[in-house]
């Protein structure tokens, strides 16, 4: 069985960019969106993750930051409320300059949890900041999983399963939508040969515990290249041997023995 972790990594504040942000970066969208769609709905798209989501029978994790430029992740409790109650899971998305003090890491998950009501149990550190010391921190707050690592930015074969360290379970991650558009120069089009490549590379080479993470980045899905996104759960819907999971229902998984 091939598993593939969904995640989307929640990086600006509710009210998006400045307007200003946006029309230095308009010829990543299409020109008539921005006829129909006010400038601080560019990047969002909750609605739209859920709608999709939900019509592949899968549910994905969303990584909330604490800490948002001109913002607060308070604006956000609607949405993570809702995430919540329709069985979506809510990560942190810890701060790079929380990661070495453990104190800042419970005071970030508590803002969460104080959000969600709900135990939060996996990490993502912003920007990928992370450090070899974390995973002992976030076992002793009773963290379950992490994914903060990336060994590599322009392919994925060294970014394929999961290991353990300091009884955290780590996905890497696979593919990132950044990652495709800026160092591996993947265009729009291309983006479902390199989904089916990295699952057949996995199947081709039996690799152990055949766990593929995609992250998708909350904002994109309106931009060019991140609109492929409903096209991938689509493909991956078609094969037999995929699953398509949060990261706790991985880590719940692995945990039982049943990966």
């Amino acid at each position: 069985m091939q598993y593939v972790f969904l995640s989307h990594d929640v990086d600006w504040r509710k009210q998006g960019p400045e307007s200003e942000h946006i029309i230095e970066r308009k010829e990543r969208f299409d020109p008539q969106l921005f006829e129909k769609t006010p400038l601080d709905k560019m990047y969002y798209n909750f609605p739209e993750f859920i709608e999709i989501e939900e019509k592949f029978g899968t549910k994905s994790t969303f990584f909330f930051r604490t800490m948002y430029e001109n913002g607060n992740v308070y604006d956000y409790e609607d949405e993570i409320n809702l995430l919540n109650k329709k069985g979506w899971e809510i990560g942190l998305h810890l701060d790079p300059s929380s990661v070495n003090n453990l104190e800042e890491i419970r005071k970030e998950r508590e803002i969460l949890e104080d959000i969600s009501n709900e135990k939060i149990l996996g990490n993502r550190v912003h920007f990928l900041k992370t450090n070899d010391q974390l995973q002992s921190k976030l076992k002793e707050l009773d963290f379950v999983y992490d994914s903060s690592i990336k060994k590599t930015k322009d392919h994925y074969k060294d970014d394929i399963g999961y290991f353990v360290k300091n009884e955290i379970i780590e996905f890497p991650i696979t593919i990132m939508d950044a990652y495709l558009f800026t160092y591996m120069k993947i265009k729009e089009e291309k983006i479902i040969s390199i989904v089916d490549d990295t699952l057949n590379y996995a199947r081709k080479n039996n690799v152990k515990d055949n766990i593929i993470s995609i992250l998708w980045h909350d904002n994109v899905l309106k931009m060019k290249g991140g609109r492929a996104y409903p096209k991938i759960l689509e493909f991956l819907s078609t094969q037999d041997d995929v699953e398509m999971c949060s990261g706790i229902e991985l880590a719940n998984k692995i945990n039982k023995n049943n990966i």
